[in-house]
């Protein structure tokens, strides 16, 4: 997701138009120049807004800050590698390396200290060797803590191998716990919830807001095709079935 696309959804889903945005934009920053054209720069990703910008687009969209600041600094590294490894390493690399060590060392410490980012567990990912692998999937399967099963799962399910995914499937069919940290993950990531509400909406799809179900089936229509992720992949499908009955 690109923060471009992020404020294009997060606009539509309010059915508001650039000029609207820019207008309530320019309402709540005390800027009446802010025009239709700078939100369509924005959207297009041939500008990236700054911090003040930011700010305003958080108020007035409501989505969480530190995601739309995390989002505008990945296409600051390289907007034409948007997300490629290069890019992630840049931003990842150092946590990244000290987990794929843990991993290798045997050690399942680092992986049940805090649940592992979308982006850290695709730079792990390129980092594992075959037995790294069989570790995981032992982790995964077995591990006592729910957040060392789940980094496992997130880990294995961004590796280029069919047999990996279908382990993943399988392991999210089954394993409640950590397929609520899982789910949650992705609805944070990728319809731009806060953490608590994403939590809540992964254990309980009915606590979503009205106005806000064919937001989140869109983005999560859009996540099923994400061939870099089997486990958010799995996740989305399962939150769009169970997300049907509330659709208008």
């Amino acid at each position: 997701m690109s923060l471009g696309a992020l404020i294009r959804d997060l606009r539509k889903a309010r059915g508001w138009s650039q000029s609207e945005l820019a207008r309530r934009l320019a309402e709540t920053s005390g800027r009446p120049s802010l025009t239709r054209e700078e939100i369509s720069r924005w959207e297009r990703a041939t500008v990236i807004p700054g911090p003040y910008w930011l700010s305003h687009l958080s108020t007035v969209l409501g989505a969480p800050a530190d995601l739309l600041a995390e989002e505008a600094r990945l296409s600051r590294v390289n907007r034409r590698t948007f997300l490629s490894l290069a890019t992630l390493t840049a931003v990842h690399g150092k946590l990244a390396t000290e987990m794929a060590a843990g991993i290798a060392g045997r050690d399942p410490g680092p992986l049940t200290s805090v649940q592992t980012t979308h982006g850290t567990d695709m730079v792990i990912a390129s980092m594992v060797d075959r037995s790294s692998a069989t570790r995981l999937r032992r982790w995964m399967r077995d591990g006592a803590e729910p957040v060392l099963r789940v980094n496992a799962a997130g880990i294995l399910a961004k590796l280029p191998d069919q047999h990996a995914a279908m382990d993943v499937a399988l392991m999210l069919t089954h394993d409640e716990q950590a397929r609520q940290l899982y789910q949650t993950a992705v609805l944070s990531r990728v319809c731009a919830l806060d953490w608590q509400t994403a939590r809540c909406v992964a254990a309980q799809p009915t606590t979503l807001p009205v106005k806000k179900i064919a937001f989140v089936a869109t983005r999560l229509a859009g996540e099923v095709l994400n061939p870099r992720d089997a486990g958010a992949r799995w996740c989305s499908a399962a939150m769009l079935r169970d997300l049907s009955p509330l659709l208008r």
